[in-house]
């Protein structure tokens, strides 16, 4: 329990702070070239080329996944939330309590334009719902009051549906509460929550629609391109001094330089692999390209882009929220977008050896069935994740990462792990996007990558 709650303290911390630093190994367990690193060596870069069937990438995870796991087995319980046909019945029929003046309900539903397609049906999921993260988890009573009567004790990191946000009595200064809703045994219960034991959290269609909207208003300019730099298979770029990352928190590994002049001693930034770009012209040994991103003009040198991998038409696309972190896929149709999914996920997170989920519009590059990862500072072997997208980078969306177990000597795989607790509550991988597993494999058999996109906001 006293690790549980380390961990969790962990969690709030990276909230507070929006940064975590991990563990640094020491010089002489620095064998491999971590993100923050140049290429010096590039019998270690080849190492780590391999086919798409050996295919090694640095760790994914910016926490131990071992800690991911352990959370998730210490939560014995499993309230779970109710689906957003359950919602709406419910906020139909809902009636006024005693001691409770309701300030906002939560209704959201799908924009216009949005269409109800969805095929990924696994876990019950509202469109707004309340994540509890005070570290001994959450009282829920009858009314906002503290000593309300008890309806349910739920465990922190639990996600419930979100019904209203109201005034109650006041707690440390605050009186709001919010009233929530939940399966427990079978049985729908619902009750007041107060403000100071989670976070509300939303499923922002409307934030994702107009991503998908502006990256289609670019293709109907013209075809895109992108950024083609997967460990530096297209050349080591520029780097200031020992700076990994450049003043917009772009980071050098698996980047082009992005030039303001046709001039390699002019200012430059950083635009990952991956990202998309319009190319406008062809300027000695440049490109000047047009980054929908960046929302500028650029000169990239033309051996990051390949005028022959273009991205003409969007077809399928998933929108990663990092605020939320929640997700979405869409179908674009003449009719508007079809949503085909909606679930959680979990993002990168900044440290010493882990990275941000970069924002941007990304072209979907390559699918793998699974692929492994090394342990942080060696060249072994640590584990793999399933049914991955990779869409810059290193980096994909993913399943859950699986660790293997030593036997002998030998590396054993224990088999898939379908779900963490963690998932969908505060950034904790490098710079992946982590799924439940189920729905990694669901994506990796939608996606058509020719004609399919990932984009992440905030």
């Amino acid at each position: 329990m006293r690790r549980r709650k380390m961990i969790i303290f962990a969690i709030v911390m990276v909230v507070m702070t929006g940064c975590a630093a991990l563990e640094r190994p020491t010089e002489e367990e620095q064998t491999d070239p971590g993100p923050n690193q140049e290429v010096t060596d590039r019998s270690k870069e080849d190492k780590l080329a391999k086919t798409d069937e050996e295919a090694v990438e640095e760790n994914i995870n910016g926490f131990d996944i071992e800690d991911d796991v352990e959370i998730t087995e210490e939560e014995a319980s499993r309230i779970t939330n109710i689906s957003q046909q359950q919602k709406e019945a419910l906020l139909e029929n809902i009636g006024s309590k005693e001691m409770n003046t309701v300030l906002e309900q939560y209704e959201s539903i799908l924009p216009e334009g949005v269409n109800d397609a969805i095929e990924y049906l696994k876990y019950n999921l509202t469109f707004d719902y309340f994540l509890i993260t005070a570290e001994e988890g959450v009282i829920v009573r009858e009314n906002p009051v503290p000593d309300g009567e008890v309806v349910e004790e739920i465990e922190s990191l639990h996600k419930v549906a979100l019904l209203q946000r109201v005034e109650g009595d006041a707690i440390e200064d605050s009186n709001i509460w919010y009233r929530v809703a939940f399966e427990s045994e079978g049985e729908l219960k619902e009750g007041y929550v107060h403000s100071n034991t989670g976070t509300p959290r939303i499923f922002r269609f409307d934030s994702k629609q107009q991503a998908v909207g502006e990256l289609l208003n670019e293709l109907e300019q013209g075809e895109l391109h992108f950024i083609s730099n997967y460990k530096f298979e297209n050349g080591v770029p520029p780097q200031n001094g020992d700076e990994a990352l450049d003043e917009h928190g772009y980071r050098f590994y698996h980047s082009a330089p992005a030039y303001a002049e046709a001039d390699l001693e002019s200012d430059y930034r950083y635009i990952p692999d991956g990202m998309l770009v319009r190319v406008l012209e062809e300027v000695y040994e440049f490109y000047r390209v047009f980054s929908p991103t960046f929302g500028g003009e650029f000169y990239v040198p033309r051996q990051y882009i390949d005028l022959d991998n273009t991205l003409s038409q969007l077809n399928h696309v998933v929108v990663i929220d990092r605020n939320q972190q929640n997700q979405a896929a869409f179908e674009v149709t003449e009719n508007g977008l079809n949503l085909i999914s909606y679930t959680l996920s979990t993002t990168g997170i900044p440290g010493d050896f882990s990275f941000e989920t970069t924002l941007g519009s990304y072209k979907a590059i390559q699918k793998r069935d699974r692929f492994q990862y090394l342990q942080s500072g060696t060249q072994d072997i640590a584990g793999y994740a399933p049914f991955a997208i990779r869409f810059t980078g290193g980096a994909y969306i993913h399943g859950v990462p699986v660790a293997y177990e030593e036997e002998n000597g030998e590396k054993i795989d224990p088999g898939l792990i379908e779900y963490l607790h963690t998932i969908g509550t505060f950034p904790r991988s490098n710079m992946c996007v982590r799924n439940f597993t189920s729905h990694a494999e669901f994506l990796y058999n939608w996606m058509n990558i020719e004609d399919g996109a990932v984009i992440v906001i905030e």
